[in-house]
């Protein structure tokens, strides 16, 4: 009968190997329980903070030449902007804000007036903006290595 003593030492090892196991899981999924439950807030950023990939020097000859430039929103949470340009320095002299007319409908987004050198809003044509897009809300912007950047979630403090 030695094959029955062989095969209870298996067996005892077994068990003691699979209740360590069992119990280093469940302390693991405790800690991950714990870990997760230490924030009341969870914040989802998804994509870049700021608006990139615009070569300043082009753009601001693009605006010299033809006006100001619109922006749709890309994300979908209703945010065109408008940037401006003013001055010959493509690192200095950048307006850009939100379309969207304070306190209006979403539907209300400012249109560029070529004629009159101003914006306006649709909803209410005799409501006009200058150029630089003062009396909407501003967005912070600033040009790094030749690239302007526009802080797409951030009003803009002071200047740009």
């Amino acid at each position: 009968m030695p094959v029955a003593q062989g095969v209870a030492i298996a067996t005892r090892r077994a068990v003691i190997v699979g209740l360590v196991g069992l119990a280093s899981a469940i302390g693991l999924l405790v800690l991950m329980l714990w870990l997760a439950g230490n924030s009341g807030t969870i914040e989802v950023r998804l994509g870049d903070s700021d608006f990139r990939g615009i070569d300043a020097a082009n753009l601001s000859a693009e605006i010299a030449e033809d006006g100001p430039v619109a922006f749709p929103d890309l994300v979908g949470r209703s945010r065109p902007i408008w940037v401006t340009h003013g001055g010959s320095d493509p690192t200095t002299g950048w307006s850009s804000f939100l379309a969207r007319v304070p306190g209006k409908s979403t539907d209300c987004l400012v249109q560029w007036d070529a004629d009159r050198n101003v914006f306006f809003d649709p909803c209410d044509a005799a409501t006009t903006f200058p150029p630089d897009g003062d009396g909407l809300e501003q967005l912070a912007w600033r040009v790094l290595d030749g690239e302007l950047r526009i802080e797409i979630n951030a009003p803009a403090e002071t200047g740009g």
